[in-house]
């Protein structure tokens, strides 16, 4: 090979291994500068501060917004508080404040510190939606409803627990005389409260108290707090009936209770469902299967779902489709099973398969031809097999706005 060609040929075994490995050969003009990737899209943040009770009541609530929020594009946290007022109002500033900090919370209100809780959001400029339990009467007098007093406090969808009382009373008492009870002597019965100072307790109690009222014929013997707690409920339902051995009815303001009643009654040698009538409210699974069996007269629920249609409120909020313009407020009616109706729901809820369900459906802002809200398990069972697992309910589930004038 004459030398001269030498040059030439290292040259170009050079360049072509500079092309390999991606670089530019000598003088060759520089690529322009590519272009970088869009950054994907934020997904919104919504943080419910979770100081529900762990009972299956509250795995219903945070399953359905898990669902929710996937069918969402939501980021959702399920944010564990703690017990006691001063820690939960630390963990909530904590929270606000920080590099973690949500663009939605979502709460329940316990404990007597609501305004506290709302004043701390409010400061950090993060907007709430309140659900499950709301502010104490005297506090909602105070600062009035959502977007007065607290700005960002956008709306909240509350179980209708007066009126939950109220029906869950008038149930027990229809079952006792409905059993034998003589039509001129009062059905005697006795209650179990939750915390005194819980909303939804103090709720409950009142229902209770205006279904007797002016009723001649029924007698309440006495009321104690057994704080949620089935046991509890066991012990004081116990020391009820040796007080009240003529007691006929036992009024529980939840589900556990009512199982705890249940024990109790069996424990002092009465017969639930034969000589003594309890039910409760929660739906939880081991209530629907008291209610099969008949020793709980009824449970009234279907209020799990508040979390769940609160995110497709927030998404919609996010989206620019503010829920203001339907309504600030919703209120969740209670729906009773009882032994006639709940096999099919006790089924459907035993393991329940929220993402089955889609709840995008539900939303304006993803589907713009929807004019309201359809916030109703009707209309959610639908999508499944186009009927509700038990068949349709004496009341509808549709969140109602609360009632213009209060309750007499």
């Amino acid at each position: 090979m004459p030398r001269s060609a030498f040059p030439w040929r290292l040259g170009v075994i050079l360049a072509s291994l500079l092309l390999l490995v991606g670089a530019a050969p000598p003088g060759a003009p520089a690529p322009p500068p590519s272009t970088p990737a869009a950054p994907a899209p934020r997904r919104m943040r919504v943080v419910f501060l979770d100081a529900l009770p762990d009972r299956p009541f509250r795995r219903n609530v945070v399953g359905a917004m898990r669902a929710a929020a996937n069918d969402l594009g939501i980021d959702f946290v399920d944010y564990v508080l703690s017990h006691w007022p001063g820690e939960i109002l630390e963990q909530t500033r904590r929270l606000v404040s920080g590099p973690e900090r949500p663009d939605y919370l979502i709460t329940s209100i316990h404990r007597g510190i609501g305004t506290r809780i709302l004043e701390v959001a409010e400061q950090a400029g993060v907007p709430v939606f309140v659900i499950n339990s709301g502010l104490r009467p005297e506090d909602r007098q105070r600062v009035g409803g959502p977007r007065e007093h607290f700005l960002h406090w956008l709306g909240q969808m509350l179980p209708d627990d007066a009126g939950a009382g109220e029906r869950l009373a008038l149930l027990l008492l229809e079952a006792a005389r409905a059993h034998g009870s003589s039509p001129d002597t009062p059905v005697r019965l006795v209650a179990l409260e939750g915390p005194r100072r819980d909303t939804s307790a103090i709720l409950r109690n009142e229902g209770l108290h205006h279904a007797l009222a002016g009723r001649m014929g029924a007698e309440l013997l006495q009321s104690v707090s057994a704080s949620w707690l089935g046991d509890e409920a066991r012990r004081k339902t116990f020391l009820l009936l040796r007080r009240y051995p003529g007691a006929q009815v036992v009024w529980a303001a939840n589900d556990d209770m009512a199982l705890g009643a249940v024990r109790g009654m069996e424990d002092v040698g009465r017969r639930p469902g034969e000589d003594v009538w309890v039910g409760g409210i929660d739906w939880t699974p081991q209530a629907l299967q008291a209610v099969r069996e008949g020793k709980l007269v009824t449970s009234l629920g279907g209020h799990f779902l508040e979390g769940a249609w609160a995110l497709v409120l927030l998404y919609d909020h996010a989206q620019g489709r503010d829920f203001a313009s339907e309504r600030l407020e919703w209120h969740t009616s209670f729906l009773p099973l009882t032994r006639a109706n709940v096999a099919g729901y006790q089924d459907a809820l035993a393991q329940p398969d929220w993402e089955a369900f889609d709840f995008r459906a539900f939303s304006k802002a993803a589907n713009p031809r929807l004019t309201h809200y359809d916030f109703s398990l009707q209309t959610l069972f639908a999508q499944r097999d186009g009927r509700l697992p038990g068949g349709r309910l004496d009341s509808n589930a549709t969140p109602r706005p609360p009632p213009h004038k209060p309750r007499p």
